[in-house]
């Protein structure tokens, strides 16, 4: 089979993430796997590291003629059995191409929990352009239907993201506590994501600073980079907490290894996939009563709920996780059978593969 990627964003995010792991998986099983991005673009200049088979375009406005015209030329050249689209955009101009160019399947994939809109757009791309769509939790479906009255629910499949569970197996190669100053005797929580506003990173230094004042063998590790770094840096040295910013890795099987408890105070997800990395590590987590969230962490058997926004709630949950090592054990083995059971890498792709196929021969 033939697969077209087309994804137009600037930034390098989570679902960039998806998008190496999944192509990468469906080349070694023997797929004909290409990227369609835009030119300079982080996204590209990784995809290239990586050994993936990339091509570029200036993308304009959805439904711009020389865009369609552009990417349809391409399509045509590399014959793809199926187009899997990234973002509402990239379906109405990859999808207008790949119809002309008669495509089997085009394959939008909803990796944010959020709605779509009820206009002439939304309802021509989503009903005329897209033979199936994959929605990465039932949360994300339950939005993709919440506006669209004209949208088939048997359009949608539910695939959710997994994880290479190997990488988070064996001990740590390095010695990463030592690395960032911190004791092995300290209890360290970890966050990874974007340093935002919609991942809580704010609250959750509002949250521990005051916590590690009262339990000072406590640790906080933040790997990202982002536009609140300044002011969050401010207020750790305002309380003087045991805070330590880490910057972007791209080694987070090892960041997960060298942390006792991932938190994640997001006001609202994607999907979460640092939940699942640090649950494969065998790490308990602490997380918003929000988006899909719930379909990952049982509340109470691998991890804590709290409310968003609630820097008090999340400092209860902290607190309590820190005051007892062996139940973050016993919620760290529990987090690890959900990743087996449920999340793992090579079950999303068999769903991916299985679906694309199906999609070609209804075609």
């Amino acid at each position: 089979m033939r697969i077209l990627f087309i994804n137009s964003i600037q930034m390098f995010g989570g679902g960039e993430i998806w998008l190496f792991r999944t192509m990468r998986e469906l080349k070694q099983r023997g797929h004909r796997v290409h990227l369609l991005c835009r030119p300079g673009v982080p996204l590209e200049t990784r995809a290239l590291e990586k050994g993936f088979d990339v091509h570029t375009l200036a993308m304009s406005g959805d439904f711009d003629p020389r865009t369609v015209y552009r990417t349809c030329r391409l399509i045509s050249a590399l014959k793809p059995d199926v187009v899997c689209t990234n973002m509402d955009k990239e379906l109405r101009f990859g999808g207008l191409a790949a119809k002309w160019a008669g495509v089997k399947a085009v394959v939008p994939r909803r990796g944010i929990d959020y709605p779509l809109k009820n206009t002439w757009a939304y309802r021509f791309s989503y009903n005329h352009l897209a033979a199936g769509i994959i929605a990465n939790s039932e949360a994300t479906k339950r939005s993709l239907l919440k506006n669209s009255p004209w949208l088939d629910s048997r359009k949608i499949r539910v695939i959710y993201n997994g994880v290479d569970i190997r990488r988070f197996d064996g001990p740590a190669k390095r010695d990463l506590r030592k690395e960032f100053g911190m004791d092995q005797a300290d209890f360290v929580f970890g966050f990874v994501g974007q340093l935002d506003e919609r991942k809580g990173v704010d609250i959750l230094v509002k949250a521990f600073a005051p916590l590690s004042n009262r339990l000072r063998r406590m640790g906080l590790l933040v790997v990202g980079e982002g536009k609140l770094e300044p002011e969050l840096r401010q207020e750790v040295e305002k309380h003087g907490a045991k805070v330590v910013f880490a910057g972007f890795r791209d080694d987070v099987d090892e960041i997960m290894k060298a942390i006792d408890v991932l938190v994640l105070p997001s006001l609202w997800e994607g999907f979460g996939i640092v939940l699942i990395e640090a649950m494969a590590a065998g790490k308990p987590v602490i997380t918003t009563n929000v988006s899909n969230m719930p379909e990952i962490v049982n509340d109470g058997e691998n991890g804590f709920l709290v409310p968003p926004s609630d820097p008090d709630a999340l400092s209860t949950a902290m607190q309590k996780m820190a005051s007892n090592r062996e139940n973050v054990r016993r919620m760290g083995r529990a987090g690890r059978r959900v990743v087996q059971n449920r999340f793992t890498l090579g079950h999303m792709v068999d769903t991916i593969e299985k679906y694309f196929f199906e999609l070609c021969a209804r075609k």
